[in-house]
């Protein structure tokens, strides 16, 4: 587990004092870029629902799996929306290492998460950029300097979206936002998506991690497959639909450790609407 006290010097950019639920995972998957804070709240999770390290790393393994499908799919382009800061196979090393030209796009609110993001992406790099926004606010990230640098909307985008979406209640319609990202995006586009699951986990147990999360001003909503499924609006999920995130697609035939049930993963189309096919 991490223990650099200083977060690469990052604190100095944001309160310490205030925990972040993506330097709470990085800190979970052996990452650097966290602090004492973050690392406080992480082992009370743990205390409270052992092996929860365990589907956070098995969380940011379906991305990785995600992330080669989509490659194998022919996708040439990434937006990855509530990137955070992680260690551990960042989607350009990882899409990168299969196709060098393959340009990504990262997406994130939290100021620590941009910094950190900066440390691993050149401000001049010509295939990766960072912006700094709100996933929910669609035509900003989509019109944003760095998007339109990067990426050709007239063609197939890779969507990413791991272990964010219960960042957001019911409140904030992340169903909207992602119905805005498929009216923009052009036919062909892949949506990889992730999310905690409460019923599997346990009521009991789902509701003490979210109580943990509140007391330290972090919202985590766990949501059911059935209430994953419906976030997803108009984005078609593939054959293998919404499955436990251990289920999805693994790499061999090792049977999933009881962690890797506790959340839900899809891949989804974004399908051309009768018009555009005429």
């Amino acid at each position: 587990m991490a223990t650099h006290e200083s977060a690469s010097g990052l604190e100095q950019q944001v309160d310490p004092d205030a925990p972040s639920l993506f330097r709470i995972y990085d800190y979970l998957l052996g990452g650097g870029h966290n602090f004492a804070s973050d690392r406080a709240v992480a082992d009370k999770i743990t205390t409270l629902v052992p092996g929860y390290d365990v589907f956070v790393r098995e969380s940011r393994a379906f991305v990785r799996r995600a992330v080669l499908h989509m490659l194998t799919a022919g996708i040439e382009q990434f937006l990855d929306l509530g990137a955070g800061m992680f260690s551990a196979h960042p989607v350009h090393h990882l899409a990168q290492a299969e196709r060098p030209d393959v340009r990504v796009v990262y997406v994130d609110r939290d100021p620590i998460a941009i910094a950190g993001l900066g440390l691993i992406v050149h401000a001049d790099d010509p295939s990766t950029g960072v912006i700094e926004a709100d996933l929910r606010h669609v035509d900003e990230v989509l019109d944003h300097a760095v998007t339109t640098r990067l990426l050709d909307l007239t063609r197939p985008v890779g969507v990413v979206a791991g272990s964010v979406l219960h960042c957001l209640p019911d409140a904030e319609d992340p169903a909207a936002a992602l119905a805005r990202y498929h009216e923009r995006l052009a036919p062909g586009s892949l949506l990889a998506a992730s999310h905690a699951d409460g019923i599997v986990l346990g009521l009991e147990s789902a509701g003490a991690i979210e109580d943990c999360l509140a007391r330290a001003g972090i919202t985590l909503v766990h949501r059911s497959r059935r209430q994953f499924a419906d976030l997803l609006g108009p984005w078609q999920p593939h054959p293998d639909g919404v499955a436990p995130i251990g289920l999805w697609r693994p790499d061999g035939l090792t049977l999933p450790v009881r962690e890797c049930l506790w959340g839900n993963a899809v891949l989804a189309d974004r399908r051309p609407e009768p018009a555009e096919r005429a």
